[in-house]
């Protein structure tokens, strides 16, 4: 259920911040600042990622159970679950 939940907070999150008007004026500023931004918060895939890093400081999930590595699993994992459930969404559409 934890995992569910992890995979759901990094969805939504990344959903809200590339696709949504929410909070348009920040993103479109921090995008601004560099090509790197730029990229990051116009691509799913990547903002997931680092959603997933940034959540697993705060939400640790046992993964393998080296710390480090849970870093990096939980950045992929989010990444792969959020492009799935894209893939869903659009197929559904």
């Amino acid at each position: 259920m934890e995992l569910i939940i992890f995979i759901l907070i990094v969805y939504g999150l990344a959903n809200i911040i590339v696709n949504e008007s929410i909070f348009r004026k920040i993103i479109l500023k921090i995008r601004s600042l560099n090509t790197f931004f730029d990229g990051l918060f116009s691509c799913t895939t990547c903002l997931s990622f680092w959603i997933g890093v940034g959540l697993y400081m705060v939400m640790p999930l046992e993964l393998s159970g080296i710390f480090y590595v849970d870093i990096l699993l939980a950045g992929f994992l989010s990444s792969g679950s959020v492009n799935l459930i894209e893939y869903i969404k659009n197929i559904m559409i």
